[in-house]
């Protein structure tokens, strides 16, 4: 991993998290228990700190920057953009944005390609859609089946990686 210290802050990483050699964490960063950080990730805390909660994922080519923070038991998919809160238990889909001061409720699924634009406030539950997101509903049975698989997969994973050297710091 490519670790750079800015402002008088190193990034700080719990040692059960799997943290891929391709990826950045800049500044005031921190990564909980458990959690992953893929290839491509840039994380980058240089405007104040990031935190990454225990037992979250942040996939492939995803940047977290600005106000970003994660929850606890999240998921980030592939090629997101977050630079505001995400809650616990939440799914952000693959290529979703979530912008600056935008806050996403806990157990909230936001869809792929969704735009959660600057300021928006998500309340638990929610599921939403669109560019320029909307809140289409509150988050369905089937979302939540969606949702259980993924984490405890990621977690899977991640111990499994770490099981075969792979990353390991």
């Amino acid at each position: 991993m490519i670790v750079v210290s800015f402002g008088g802050k190193t990034p700080k990483v719990a040692a059960s998290a799997l943290v891929a050699d391709s990826a950045c964490l800049i500044g005031d960063v921190e990564v909980g228990e458990n959690s992953s950080i893929w290839p491509g990730v840039v994380i980058r805390a240089d405007i104040r700190p990031i935190r990454v909660g225990s037992n979250s994922h942040i996939e492939d080519n995803t940047v977290l920057h600005g106000y970003a923070c994660v929850g606890d038991n999240t998921l980030v998919g592939h090629g997101c953009v977050v630079e505001g809160s995400v809650g616990s238990g939440t799914l952000v889909s693959n290529g979703a944005s979530v912008l600056l001061g935008a806050e996403i409720g806990d157990s909230c699924l936001v869809a792929a390609n969704a735009v959660v634009t600057e300021n928006t406030k998500v309340p638990d539950r929610s599921f939403v859609a669109g560019v320029p997101a909307k809140i289409k509903g509150q988050v369905a049975q089937s979302h939540i089946e969606k949702m259980d698989f993924y984490v405890p997969y990621y977690d899977a994973l991640v111990k499994e990686y770490k099981k075969q050297g792979i990353w390991n710091r």
